[in-house]
């Protein structure tokens, strides 16, 4: 992505670009939901001293990077051995039980699903779904600073390349992008946003929110100042607040993740943690099973530092509802190995620029005791 924003800036090329990335976009059409297909149901435990229920589920998240020529290449061939590897794993009965992409912005995706082997699935917001230009939070100096030439006037050429891919029912979902200019630089021109599900683990009661998002990138990669990303990714986690409090259910358990591009962004971080209310209910993964309980958690990777969650862009984390709890026991890098049949992305012939991160949550329960 940096060289071809280089190319960017130094030729002009940025109209033609918007023309043939506009052609490229995706437009693959989703089923309706409620959908109510069922593959590989759960295995439900009973605790008999303590009458609990409870499930495992795998869940991964991964961004693939199937973006457009002249943007990456090769993708096309990368998304549909992503599908394959999906399949192969089906086939040994190791498949992940949900997976949120992000980044699925290549017409391939549909190749990818149908290889998969996934019954249900949606998709986030597409590049002609509308929100407001700002929110009453933007400053008027980022609003007026914004750059024709940067793709910060141009409007959405791409959608939010966000999906979700269940084994179980989607029994509904809501999708919003960010504020149509409350982005920075060349990110400009996806509609990147918010994916919502509720999802009906058979045998659980209730049902199990999912949420995943995709947030600006540093400055960088976008083509502006740092400072400029930061306050487009601030504006981004005011409006990931403010969803969540007010269309999460509190009652129903709650697992998330996405590509919050944070990885080394202390400033980044520091914005999220301000409102500590909203953060203390939410345990993030990696700061759970590798500094608070590590001897209940089975860490598969290894990490440099202290503070794991700085070392990723991809994060999940989890809330537990009223009579489900959830806790994550394993998280696992997925698709990390170089492989010959793998295009090159960044000089390493690996699927993604990413590594999926899979992590197996238990999910806990006692039935309601009827009064008739």
């Amino acid at each position: 992505m940096k060289q071809s924003t280089a190319i960017i800036e130094k030729t002009g090329f940025l109209l033609p670009l918007l023309l043939v990335l506009s052609v490229c976009a995706t437009r693959l059409p989703e089923p309706s939901v409620p959908q109510s297909n069922i593959t590989a149901p759960p295995e439900i435990s009973i605790n008999p001293d303590t009458g609990e229920h409870s499930t495992e589920i795998d869940v991964l998240i991964y961004n693939i990077a199937a973006l457009p020529w002249p943007l990456r290449s090769n993708r096309a061939k990368a998304t549909k051995l992503i599908g394959a590897e999906l399949a192969a794993m089906r086939k040994r009965g190791e498949q992940p039980n949900i997976v949120m992409i992000q980044e699925g912005f290549r017409s391939s995706i549909k190749r990818m699903i149908e290889l998969s082997g996934y019954p249900n699935w949606v998709r986030g917001p597409k590049a002609s779904d509308k929100m407001p230009d700002f929110s009453d939070r933007a400053p008027e100096d980022f609003k007026k600073g914004r750059s024709f030439f940067k793709g910060e006037r141009i409007g959405k050429i791409m959608d939010s390349g966000l999906y979700i891919l269940s084994d179980w029912p989607i029994l509904g979902k809501t999708s919003q992008p960010f504020y149509r200019y409350e982005c920075a630089g060349f990110d400009c021109g996806a509609n990147k946003g918010m994916l919502a599900v509720g999802i009906q683990v058979p045998g659980m009661p209730g049902f199990l929110q999912m949420f995943t998002i995709h947030m600006n990138a540093g400055g960088t990669t976008t083509g502006v100042s740092e400072e400029r990303s930061l306050t487009a990714h601030s504006l981004q986690i005011d409006h990931l607040n403010e969803t969540m409090k007010e269309g999460v259910d509190v009652e129903q358990p709650l697992i998330f993740g996405g590509d919050f591009n944070m990885k080394q962004a202390r400033e980044r971080m520091g914005y999220v943690e301000r409102d500590r209310e909203q953060v203390e209910d939410i345990k993030l993964v990696q700061h759970y099973c590798v500094v608070i309980v590590p001897s209940e958690c089975d860490v598969r990777m290894e990490y440099e530092s202290s503070e794991p969650w700085l070392e990723t862009q991809d994060w999940q984390a989890w809330r537990s509802g009223k009579q489900v709890k959830v806790k994550a026991i394993l998280v696992d890098n997925m698709f990390e190995e170089e492989r010959s049949d793998a295009p090159k992305i960044k000089g390493r012939r690996t699927l993604s620029d990413h590594n999926g991160l899979l992590v197996r949550y238990r999910l806990s329960w006692k039935p309601l005791v009827s009064n008739n």
